[in-house]
């Protein structure tokens, strides 16, 4: 058997789709053996508490609250997840079915779906005891459900997922077994023959054709072309569920349930009475297969992979709260490398749309699991955060809040010139030409080493003087920001020291025109500490849209975006303005980098962009366009999902004063 991953094929790319369908289509004609696919739907329970050992002194309190608060919510409104298995049958010898198998599972990794071969679970024994309009086994009750009618018209990826996201738990099984040629001509002239007859006979006897018969007719007849052509092959299509039920009324009540959602794909399910055990047996692996059943082509047989909904509930992913169409818990571990190319996180909401708040969520479930932050706050809306979490919070800007000084942004102050050039160019307003960087530079240099030769540390204001004459623009700032009030930040030696690691640096109180500078610095700093101390921490940067005017921070951006990954760190990104970091390749590049987005509500001309920039389709692109306050369209990895935030009281308390 092949467990596949949970995921929504439906929510991928256009193009991925077409080539998930495509890749579909030339499986099911190249398999010598009927093809089984399982799904088993079952409501989902409570997680288990979380491996604290070393974490923070609030994990377990944040841990029991999240805990508590998604138990109420499936108590309150129950929730499903269905599990998905592929499985082959084949009557010769195993090495066969081991190339089979091999090849089956290539197919699905190059249409995007990840597998894995899992061994065959103890099933019933025996059928139970059979009923009229069940059947009983241990456990409970079983109703069965057989395929009666098909849609009669054209579907597409995913036409199943109404069906296969009843609320309700139950086994169902899709079998597809290849049919020789021949058979498969026989059986459509003899179904040509008599839709041509009862037209016949509506038109001798004067009476309205009958919708389905044209409908048939016209189906058969395509069929055949197809058939005769070679280009499809012959399939027979069995779809049977196993409703379950604690007793005969439950288990009836939710038969009728999945019929009806049946129905809304146009699919039309019948009851098996007296065969209720039959049913059953055929919906576990290799169980018998019924022998009703419709044919089709392949081609209309590979949209009918029943991957249609997708799951995040990595075991140690971060709780963010609930998937919309099914109110599943989402878990999202951003380090876990088997789904995600990199743990950056990206959260691009406009404002009021719960953007702060779900990084403040993200940051408390970093915190229960030990994982540090380090949050450069322009607004300082993260200072209620820090303080609940035990975390650190520096007002850069007011009084005794200390400096960083921009030569220890490197491991050497030789290191950081080139750090201290691209300041002074941010500082100017990022207008500075070659030749005046070429000079910043060189008066950099001999600051340096006039400094080593004094014995003291090198500070910014050191070249001013020099910068006079060669570069008079640059001197100019350089008097404003080295002395007075600002100086205090841009020109004294380092002496804040960050305890541990989790804290937050305010920017709130620097004047709006030094934000950018500042933000250069600490981020500088902090890279050229996540470069020492390799360890699993977030860099968390929020308003990076406003930065992105400034060459010098969009390539920090782009480096701290590549880098982060080979450090075991997680860069964190976050704007109001998405259209300010898309707008330069650069920004660009950021954006699409992380492997996790958060995509909240935007106005459609944004939405437009991405949802080029994303690769969305439409109907998520309309979400994004009205997505509520605290509901995202989560991407991670090639898992794609509607979420709403949803935290508990305890950590309400903590961010809803800082959103």
């Amino acid at each position: 058997m092949i467990a596949l991953e949970p995921l929504d094929l439906t929510a991928l790319e256009p193009a991925a789709q077409a080539m998930c369908v495509e890749t579909m289509a030339r499986l099911l004609c190249s398999v010598e053996g009927a093809l089984q696919f399982v799904v088993r739907r079952r409501r989902v329970t409570g997680a288990a508490p979380l491996d604290l050992v070393g974490a923070h002194v609030a994990a377990d309190a944040l841990d029991h609250a999240v805990r508590a608060h998604h138990a109420h919510l499936l108590s309150a409104l129950p929730a499903f997840r269905s599990d998905v298995l592929a499985v082959m049958r084949h009557d010769g010898h195993a090495a066969a079915l081991r190339r089979q198998v091999a090849m089956v599972t290539e197919m699905l990794r190059s249409a995007g779906v990840r597998s894995r071969e899992v061994a065959a679970g103890a099933e019933l024994s025996s059928a139970g005891v059979e009923a009229l309009r069940s059947v009983l086994v241990d456990g409970g009750v079983r109703c069965g459900l057989e395929l009666d009618r098909l849609p009669g018209r054209s579907v597409r990826l995913g036409w199943l997922h109404t069906m296969l996201a009843a609320p309700a738990e139950f086994d169902a099984a899709i079998h597809l077994i290849p049919v020789d040629a021949a058979a498969a001509h026989r059986v459509v002239e003899r179904r040509l023959r008599n839709l041509t007859a009862d037209r016949l006979l509506d038109l001798d006897r004067g009476r309205i054709g009958d919708a389905g018969v044209d409908v048939g007719l016209e189906a058969a007849g395509t069929l055949r072309d197809r058939l005769a052509r070679n280009e499809v092959r012959a399939l027979r299509l069995s779809i049977v569920v196993a409703v379950r039920g604690a007793d005969e009324a439950e288990a009836r009540h939710y038969a009728d349930v999945v019929r009806v959602a049946a129905a809304g794909a146009g699919l039309r399910l019948r009851h098996t009475h007296m065969r209720h055990a039959m049913a059953l047996r055929a919906t576990l692996p290799l169980g018998e297969v019924a022998s009703t059943g419709k044919l089709i082509d392949s081609a209309a047989g590979a949209t009918c992979l029943p991957l249609t909904e997708t799951v995040c509930d990595d075991a140690a992913g971060y709780r963010l709260g609930v998937t919309r169409r099914t109110g599943v818990p989402v878990a999202v571990d951003v380090f876990d490398t088997a789904q995600h190319s990199n743990a950056n996180l990206a959260v691009f909401a406009t404002s009021g749309h719960g953007k702060s708040y779900t990084i403040g969520a993200l940051v408390l479930e970093a915190t229960a699991r030990g994982v540090g932050a380090l949050i450069v706050d322009p607004e300082g809306e993260y200072l209620r955060l820090m303080h609940a979490a035990g975390g650190q919070y520096l007002r850069l800007g007011s009084a005794g809040a200390g400096a960083l000084n921009v030569f220890d942004a490197a491991p050497t102050p030789r290191e950081a010139i080139p750090v201290a050039v691209d300041l002074v160019n941010v500082l100017c307003g990022s207008v500075l030409d070659e030749v005046e960087r070429a000079r910043v530079d060189a008066a950099m240099h001999d600051a340096v080493s006039a400094a080593a030769c004094a014995g003291r540390a090198t500070l910014l204001g050191d070249c001013a003087a020099a910068l006079a004459h060669t570069a008079p623009r640059a001197a100019t700032v350089l008097r404003r920001v080295c002395n007075g009030p600002l100086a205090a930040i841009f020109n004294r030696p380092s002496d804040i020291d960050l305890e541990g690691d989790l804290c937050a640096i305010s920017l709130r109180e620097l004047p709006h025109e030094f934000v950018p500078a500042a933000t250069l610095l600490i981020a500088q700093w902090l890279w050229t500490r996540v470069r020492t101390e390799r360890k699993r921490r977030h860099i968390v940067l929020d308003e990076v849209g406003a930065l992105c005017v400034h060459p010098p921070l969009r390539e920090l951006l782009v480096q701290l975006a590549r880098r982060c990954r080979k450090y075991g760190a997680s860069l964190v990104v976050a704007t109001q303005n998405v259209e300010d970091l898309l707008r330069s390749e650069e920004g660009a590049v950021v954006a699409t980098n992380c492997a996790t987005v958060l995509l909240g509500g935007h106005r459609a001309a944004e939405a437009r962009q991405m949802e080029s920039a994303f690769g969305l389709t439409e109907a998520q692109r309309r979400f994004v366009e009205h997505a509520s306050r605290g509901e995202f369209l989560l991407l991670a990895g090639r898992r794609r999902c509607e979420i709403r935030v949803d935290m508990p009281d305890l950590h309400r308390s903590i961010l809803v004063a800082e959103s």
